[in-house]
């Protein structure tokens, strides 16, 4: 499980650390105000489905469908299987793009309902209606994806996702300069990157042996159970998505409020990228493979195990956020239009996120958990009573602290949510807390507040480097080796408090060879 972790972190972190060099470009281009309110908002919609569909619902029913299907009657029956639910698919989806395409002006207007008022409605339509086309890529190579991770393939899925922002960047450095044209080459961008995603996936699966070709769609009784076990996942996804999407809503009604949401969000799902959705990809596979087999002890030390990992990479991250979020937005993004005072009110926004940041990554380490046993609809419910908590607190807070409050509306819905997904847990038996996994804990805090800390007083003199409008190399030069540092120091305060001993660490993070 560590090796396949590590393989997908370390795809997920290359492709976080590109797609951040392709926000400070998009940033420089269109700055924080009404283009880059209206690329937002066109980028929003294929995105959403590429959380709902690659990281929500389709695999957490699809994949220990499959899986099933591979322990119970080979590989063979589990790939006739997915020739069906892949064929069905692209037809729905083909269905969606279209009607999605058809009533873009409404749906942008519900969404961003600010934009009507000053001139950003029809840009935003013109931009989303080719954009939209990326939902069908991205949705089937979630498809493929979910077949290769039951396979233990976990790089190609993984490194699509790098793709993507190869893609942005060639077009940022070489296209946008020649055109003048930044939106309209972003948008087009989209397309482009997810037919590259689809071919990597596709190369990958056929280089594994899995046996492609396309069936003739029809809803038998597997299709059927599919859909009821995505059903709720949908709901799930979706809800989650929409606790996001009310934010951005109700920001929208502030020109560059948007953008600000956005630019904030971009740093804040670091950490869930490169922990909270690489150990959900690896996990769900892995606890459904130990249900099947009867091991249910086994599933519950690997929850724990994938609890820990969470906590221990995620907690110095959500620490940093905390307590530098201004230098962190000013030294990453200052450049072109995008100002000092953005940077500013950007910080208070990643600072209001990084409060629900835990509650982001351990939910999809505890969701796997009922997936695995085909239970969609436990969490279905879990994230509708979050999405309610986030609807109601979302406007006011906003009336109170603008952008940031709507954020923080967003974190206090995932520690509603992560709540619920613990006592549900706990009361079907299947976590079970032991006293070295709170202890680990408890010191873990410890160690990212002494991280933290120590990372505030560094940066009070760092300031003078990291808060300029000058070079943007110095800044990011001074902000790295402020990161080195934390991790340093925070490594350090984890054998000093003794989450772990040296040797344990060395031992957790070895790759142990294959066999």
């Amino acid at each position: 499980m560590f090796r396949s972790l590590f393989t997908v972190s370390g795809f997920t972190l290359l492709s976080r650390l590109l797609g951040f060099a392709r926000d400070v470009l998009i940033a420089k281009y269109l700055g924080a105000g009404a283009t880059a309110d209206v690329w937002v908002a066109a980028f929003r919609l294929p995105n959403l489905f590429r959380r709902i569909f690659g990281e929500g619902a389709f695999n957490a029913a699809f994949v220990p469908m499959y899986s099933r299907r591979i322990e119970e009657k080979g590989e063979a029956e589990a790939d006739r299987f997915a020739r069906r639910v892949i064929s069905l698919m692209f037809v729905i989806l083909m269905v969606i793009f279209v009607l999605a395409f058809i009533f873009m002006e409404p749906i942008v207007r519900v969404t961003t309902v600010g934009f009507a008022q000053d001139g950003r409605l029809d840009p935003a339509v013109h931009a989303s209606r080719i954009t939209v086309g990326y939902l069908v890529f991205i949705c089937l190579v979630a498809a493929f994806s979910g077949i290769l991770n039951s396979r233990r393939v976990f790089a190609a899925p993984a490194f699509s996702y790098v793709v993507l922002n190869i893609v942005f960047l060639v077009a940022l450095v070489f296209v946008i300069p020649k055109t003048g044209d930044p939106l309209r080459v972003l948008c087009w961008s989209v397309m482009c990157s997810g037919l590259l995603q689809l071919l990597v996936v596709v190369v990958a699966a056929v280089r594994k042996g899995v046996h492609l070709g396309f069936a003739m769609p029809k809803v038998d009784a597997e299709t059927k159970q599919l859909g009821k076990l995505m059903a709720p996942g949908l709901v799930s996804a979706g809800v989650q998505q929409l606790n996001l999407l009310v934010g951005q809503t109700v920001v929208s009604l502030q020109v560059g409020g948007v953008a600000l949401f956005f630019y904030a969000d971009r740093i804040n799902q670091l950490p869930l990228g490169l922990l909270g959705i690489a150990l959900g990809t690896v996990l769900l596979p892995e606890i459904t493979r130990r249900l099947r087999g009867g091991d249910e002890k086994g599933a519950r030390g690997t929850l724990l195990q994938g609890m820990e990992i969470a906590l221990l990479f995620g907690l110095p991250a959500v620490a940093a956020m905390l307590v530098i979020p201004g230098p962190i937005m000013h030294a990453l993004f200052v450049q072109g239009e995008f100002t000092s005072e953005a940077a500013r009110e950007a910080g208070k926004v990643l600072a209001a996120f990084a409060l629900g940041t835990p509650t982001y990554v351990l939910a999809k380490v505890l969701q796997p958990a009922y997936f695995a046993r085909e239970d969609t609809k436990t969490p279905m419910r879990y994230t509708i009573i979050s999405a309610v908590v986030n609807i109601v607190l979302a406007y006011p807070l906003f009336l109170w602290l603008g952008p940031a409050g709507c954020a923080l509306a967003t974190s206090i819905a995932g520690w509603v949510n992560l709540v619920l997904l613990w006592l549900g847990l706990r009361r079907d038996g299947y976590l079970r807390v032991t006293a070295s996994f709170v202890t680990r804990v408890t010191r873990m805090v410890m160690a990212s507040a002494i991280m933290g800390g120590l990372i505030w007083f560094l940066a009070g003199y760092a300031n003078p480097w990291l808060m300029t409008d000058g070079s943007f190399l110095i800044r990011v030069g001074v902000l790295c080796g402020l990161v080195a540092i934390g991790v340093v120091i925070y490594f350090t305060a984890v054998i000093a408090t003794r989450v772990y001993s040296v040797s344990e660490l060395k031992a957790r993070l070895k790759r142990s060879p294959r066999t």
